[in-house]
């Protein structure tokens, strides 16, 4: 018996306390070969044996991430951290479950803490600026991508990651330099080709992104999203080749809900091009219902943000903001989307005075930072609002006194802006609501916090609380708000011009009139628009669909449509 427990003693203790160098290269293996069930299953059976391998439970939440079971890969990144606190991969991993379960701030507090476990770690500095990028926070996230490429100057994902983030902040030339160098080290990397693209039409050179966009295809035949902003750029016929290609994509069933959300609106296109409109309006009733479905959006989250919005500036307003002046008089182009915002800025910025920043996402993080609420606005508020748009304006470092911002939904934040910024302009444009509502189903935003153009009665009630709101602002800050009407601006292009420019202050100078050679980059579902010349007509595009729009039409007849006095 004494001999029995020495044995079983000897034998506990020469067990090994982790798994081997080949169970790990095995695990590998199956990850490398996408076999993640069986991979789950064993490395799961290797937890149970070695529970103190923090490297496993690593493995394990890298898993549990591809395969969708987020809940389950943060349980195993935080058993892995814990296990231990400074494994920076492990951090990351935790970082992007967390993200995928929406625990943003915990997610960014999770990439943090593996920068600085790692700070040699270029993996790291990427991840951290790729997050960044999803809080709209481009700035930081250059930093990161920076960093990234000086610990590792090949590192191709953060080259196309920084391309990423220098499109969004307007530096088109840098950002199309960083794709290319992304592209020289790896040729066939069709997502760079794909981001590419995006960069080349925003430049206003059409040809080069059509075959940007067509090597992504080539490189990846499954890739939607590109299929997608290809079919914008190019007239179908029947026998175009690529409406050949998409058709036959969808109905391979091969799709995630994801790429078949890209592939309805390119499909869209496509029959609205060839006057198929029925079908053309199903595919785009597809394509929203699939988007609408993965964002997990309600209109309530809007009905109230707008009342506590409302409430705030029922209560006693403090007076105007004031701390030194600001870098440059900035010009906040409100309304909704595609009714012209685009357009009205273009002939802004072909003013010398003004420089155009397009849509930024500077106020809309002020806001959230901002600790406002139905109770009211403090100074203490406004001026910490003033400070962080100052700062922003001074980074920018253009000699123009005029900056422009056209950031979608800035309309919600106009008292805001007069009271924390008295000497901003807020130029309001608006169209035709059946145009407008129309039009923002009918397209594809990249942008987040547009939950509400998936779904026809969202998009009419929608608009109806931003004419509400609209009115709401007139009554509190009468003659602050330059009101333009889009169409009247089609129909009167000079009378109209001339307004907004003496309510921003500029002369007058005939070049606005043709700003359609502007060269400026222009980051919008209207960038091809703004290059050609003024024209009429585009307010009926929706008649084409009237058949098919009755519920958010007869919604809009019940809308009494703002307009100042």
């Amino acid at each position: 018996m004494k001999c029995s427990f020495i044995y079983a003693l000897a034998m506990f203790f020469s067990r090994p306390k982790r798994p081997s160098d080949e169970q790990i290269q095995h695990l590998t293996g199956l990850f490398s070969s996408g076999q993640l069930d069986d991979l789950i299953t064993q490395a799961g059976e290797l937890v149970r044996r070695f529970p103190k391998s923090a490297q496993l439970h690593n493995i394990l939440a890298v898993a549990y991430n591809a395969v969708g079971d987020f809940h389950a890969a943060v349980d195993s990144a935080e058993q892995a951290v814990r296990i231990q606190p400074d494994y920076a991969k492990a951090l990351v991993n935790l970082g992007n479950a967390l993200a995928n379960i929406g625990e943003q701030q915990q997610a960014l507090e999770s990439y943090r803490q593996a920068v600085l476990a790692a700070p040699d770690m270029a993996e790291a500095h990427n991840n951290l600026g790729a997050f960044l990028v999803r809080l709209e926070r481009h700035e930081e996230a250059v930093a990161c991508f920076r960093r990234a490429l000086e610990l590792q100057p090949a590192y191709i994902k953060a080259l196309n990651n920084l391309g990423c983030a220098q499109l969004a902040l307007g530096r088109n030339e840098d950002a199309i330099a960083s794709f290319d160098e992304a592209l020289a080290l790896k040729p066939d990397y069709a997502e760079a080709c794909n981001n590419l693209g995006g960069a080349l039409r925003d430049a206003g050179r059409k040809q080069e992104s059509v075959a940007s966009f067509r090597r992504a295809i080539e490189l990846n035949p499954h890739y939607t999203e590109a299929y997608r902003q290809l079919a914008d750029l190019i007239p179908f016929t029947a026998d175009e080749p690529l409406y050949v290609e998409m058709q036959d994509l969808l109905a391979s069933g091969t799709l995630s809900d994801d790429q078949r959300m890209h592939l309805c609106f390119a499909l869209g296109k496509a029959e609205e091009d060839m006057g198929a409109y029925e079908q053309a309006f199903r595919y785009l009733q597809q394509g929203n219902r699939l988007r609408k479905a993965m964002s997990g959006y309600h209109i309530e989250e809007d009905r109230h943000l707008f009342a506590l919005i409302k409430d705030a500036f029922r209560a006693a307003m403090p007076a105007p903001a004031s701390d030194g002046p600001l870098p440059a008089t900035p010009l906040f182009i409100v309304g909704m989307p595609r009714s012209g915002t685009t357009l009205l800025e273009q002939i802004l910025c072909s003013h010398s005075d003004v420089y155009g920043a397009g849509e930024v996402a500077t106020l809309d993080h002020a806001m959230n930072y901002m600790a406002w609420g139905a109770s009211g606005v403090t100074m203490a508020q406004l001026q910490q609002l003033r400070r962080h748009y100052a700062s922003w304006l001074q980074a920018l470092d253009v000699e123009e006194g005029f900056v422009t911002d056209k950031a979608m939904l800035n309309f919600r934040w106009i008292g805001f802006i007069l009271l924390a910024m008295p000497e901003a302009r807020i130029i309001h444009i608006r169209r035709d609501a059946r145009a407008t509502c129309w039009s923002i189903y009918r397209h594809f935003f990249g942008s987040n916090g547009l939950g509400y153009a998936y779904d026809p009665e969202d998009v009419a009630e929608y608009y109806g609380m931003y004419l509400d709101l609209m009115a709401f602002w007139e009554q509190r800050f009468p003659g602050r708000i330059h009101h333009l009407d889009y169409e009247a601006l089609t129909e009167a292009q000079e009378e109209q011009t001339r307004a907004v420019l003496e309510y921003c202050g500029l002369p007058w100078q005939a070049e606005c009139l043709d700003f359609h050679r502007n060269k400026r980059a222009v980051a919008t579902a209207s960038s091809e628009q703004v290059r050609a010349r003024m024209y009429q007509g585009s307010s009926d595009a929706w008649r084409r669909y009237e058949a098919w729009l009755q519920p958010m039409l007869e919604r809009l007849e019940d809308i009494q449509e703002f307009r100042a006095e």
